[in-house]
């Protein structure tokens, strides 16, 4: 079991979190939990409903789109990221490669969250105009 530090240290490897701090991390690393599962695993579908954010701890997960595999995300990487905002159906299915060790953090918890510490908001948005900015200025510089 990962202590609330160690859950911190993880979540700050996500880019939407890369401008909240450490304090203010520790209250979503309170409801993060801890999932293990088996090899083969799917942990959600294409066009299911987006349920939350997940990290993995140990192991690793494919990320595919019909037959295809687009990506496969390990230690420290996580995936759904945009399912805490978003309510269209999940583009991908997930599916655990080898025995994993995840960290979710459930959507409704997360907003709870936020309702009660505002001041996380203020992070999450910063990183997301930034990113914004950088799309914006690569769609201006591309032909």
């Amino acid at each position: 079991m990962l202590t609330i530090v160690e859950k911190v240290l993880l979540l700050q490897n996500i880019e939407l979190f890369s401008l909240v701090t450490s304090e203010q991390l520790s209250f979503l690393a309170a409801i993060a939990g801890e999932i293990e599962v088996a090899p083969s695993h799917i942990l959600y579908r294409e066009n299911d409903v987006p349920d939350g954010l997940y990290v993995v701890i140990s192991g690793a997960v494919a990320m595919r789109r019909g037959d295809h595999q687009i990506d496969r995300v390990g230690p420290n990487g996580s995936f759904g990221v945009w399912a805490l905002f978003d309510d269209e159906p999940r583009l991908t299915t997930a599916e655990t490669l080898e025995p994993s060790r995840l960290l979710f953090v459930q959507r409704d918890e997360f907003y709870e969250v936020l309702s009660d510490h505002v001041d996380i908001v203020s992070g999450l948005f910063k990183q997301l105009v930034g990113r914004l900015r950088r799309l914006a200025t690569v769609a201006e510089t591309t032909p």
